[in-house]
């Protein structure tokens, strides 16, 4: 027997799982899928990106989905377009012959596309918190018949700010529904989602997906958009022997990056499909022989590439997808050695980043941008490496008597001093370098300012007590108060940056400590 048919599937969903070539259910699979199709209790499932979560769910949805019923009547909630995205794919591609129409809604689109849609009829709605509240908003989506409302990664968009979002949609959705969380950690914001909106909840739990790359130091640094290539400078200059791939999006992003490093001095070539075959292996060759060190390259003309002994990647521009994330950093830490790959974002991107991490089950860590001292201090220590491997062999004969009577009339340090800057330029001069500031988010979503009022636990303030402080006081509306951490005198938060003027001028109505105002921008 079809081993998804002993799950309680229909024969054509068997058949589409097969057509995509799905053989055995997965642990998470196997444990969720009938609790779904027999019964309405509410499930807390521990999985990660990887299991195969996403059928888990998606499945039981396509079974359970009414051909003949008119309106919404499963919601699935998603951190970020890409994973919103991929699971609207995935059900449509689960769904064989039944006729349920799926769509995904997220920021960024056109929203009159997603109005049209909505209003011609949908069965599934997958969408991420935000635009799926500013639907509510517009009247454009009514949630109050749905059977089943899924929350996808809701750590991920706890991390994010959406508590208050997820809030308000699950209160204006049908009380009734069937509530499915999905997370890889259990948090206390994700169980306190649980105790608000669940009743009597099963747990179900799997073994998350471990990391591709263990070899693979993964780390990323975040600077404005203007200062990309610098931070890529500066990534190279600090490292004492850096041999890498540098990836970019497209071919001309591939030869301007090739061309700026070269113009500064790094030996470096760039690799992309336009390329004929002779000057790809011409390339390939000054790299394997150590004529440069550096190949920035696409992710199509990477694929063939096979270099050993990298000690770097960099992502200069993020891929589109975790599989090729995967990919491109599996190029070092290979062969028992270790290796670091480097990923450049702007604050704008730090949601993707986190996505595709999650996604393809790596670690990755934030640490700050080198500075200059960091690459100075880089700097003099290859000088040093450098003049000791001269001085172990002993080639520097030729020299000698240049050196003798250079030094007749000079001051011996005052002579090397001359010498260095002769064959080094401005390399060690602070003033050749500019600072890179590292660039801020507001907080994990992009037009949101961060706020401190002087109030805290000192004054009986938890977050609830404080947002219905902020609401009654301003008029603003509960779910644009996010990520509210209180301490014992004042409480952080943020909002939206069109609300900032309405806060400011609702609270600072109100006397501040030590003549202060009592609401100010962080």
């Amino acid at each position: 027997m079809n081993p998804f048919k002993k799950l309680g599937l229909s024969d054509n969903v068997c058949e589409a799982l097969a057509k995509k070539g799905f053989e055995e259910p997965t642990p998470i699979q196997e444990r969720t899928i009938p609790m779904l199709l027999g019964e309405e209790a509410d499930i807390v499932a521990q999985a990660s990106t990887g299991t195969g979560k996403t059928a888990a769910f998606g499945l039981p949805i396509i079974e359970r989905a009414d051909e003949k019923m008119r309106g919404v009547q499963m919601l699935v909630l998603a951190p970020t377009r890409e994973l919103a995205i991929q699971v609207a794919e995935e059900i449509n591609s689960l769904k064989g012959s039944k006729k349920i129409r799926v769509l995904p809604v997220y920021g960024g689109q056109y929203i009159g596309l997603q109005l049209k849609s909505l209003q011609q009829g949908v069965d599934v709605v997958v969408g991420t918190p935000g635009r799926i509240l500013d639907h509510l908003n517009r009247g454009s989506l009514n949630l109050s018949h749905i059977t089943m409302a899924v929350l996808d990664e809701a750590d991920e968009m706890c991390d994010m700010g959406f508590i208050d979002d997820i809030r308000e949609i699950l209160s204006q959705s049908n009380p009734d529904r069937q509530t499915l969380l999905f997370s890889a950690t259990m948090p206390s914001q994700v169980m306190r989602i649980a105790s608000e909106f669940m009743g009597e909840y099963k747990t179900v739990a799997v073994q998350p997906k471990k990391s591709e790359a263990p070899l693979t130091k993964q780390v990323f640094h975040e600077v404005s958009e203007s200062d990309r290539f610098e931070a890529l400078c500066r990534v190279i200059d600090v490292e004492p022997e850096f041999r890498g791939l540098v990836f970019c999006r497209t071919r001309s992003d591939t030869d301007e990056v090739a061309r700026r490093l070269a113009e500064r001095g790094y030996p470096a070539e760039p690799i992309h499909g336009d390329l004929n075959q002779s000057r790809r292996e011409h390339i390939l060759g000054k790299f394997r022989n150590g004529t440069i060190d550096i190949l920035v390259a696409t992710d199509v003309a990477a694929r063939g590439i096979d270099v050993p002994d990298l000690s770097h990647v960099v992502n200069f521009a993020l891929p589109q997808d975790p599989k090729t994330f995967v990919h491109r950093v599996g190029r070092t830490g290979r062969a028992g050695k270790e290796g670091t790959a480097i990923t450049l974002i702007t604050p704008r991107e730090f949601r993707k980043l986190m996505f595709i991490c999650r996604d393809s089950g790596v670690d990755i860590s934030k640490e700050p941008l080198p500075k200059v001292q960091d690459v100075i201090y880089s700097k003099k220590k290859r000088i040093n490496s450098q003049l000791d491997e001269i001085f172990a062999t002993e080639d520097f004969e030729t020299y000698l008597p240049l050196a003798r009577e250079f030094l007749q009339e000079r001051d011996p340090e005052e002579a090397m001093a001359a010498l260095l800057r002769y064959a080094f330029g401005d390399e060690l001069e602070h003033d050749a370098y500019r600072e890179i500031h590292e660039a801020q988010r507001n907080d994990q979503r992009g037009g949101r300012v961060k706020m401190i009022a002087n109030m805290g636990k000192n004054q009986g303030m938890n977050p609830k007590k404080f947002v219905n402080f902020l609401v009654n006081k301003t008029k603003t509306r509960p779910f644009k108060v996010q990520n509210v951490k209180v301490q014992n005198h004042q409480t952080t938060f943020t909002v939206p940056e069109q609300e900032v003027k309405f806060i400011l001028r609702g609270l600072n109505r109100f006397p501040g400590k030590d003549g202060q105002p009592f609401c100010r921008k962080a």
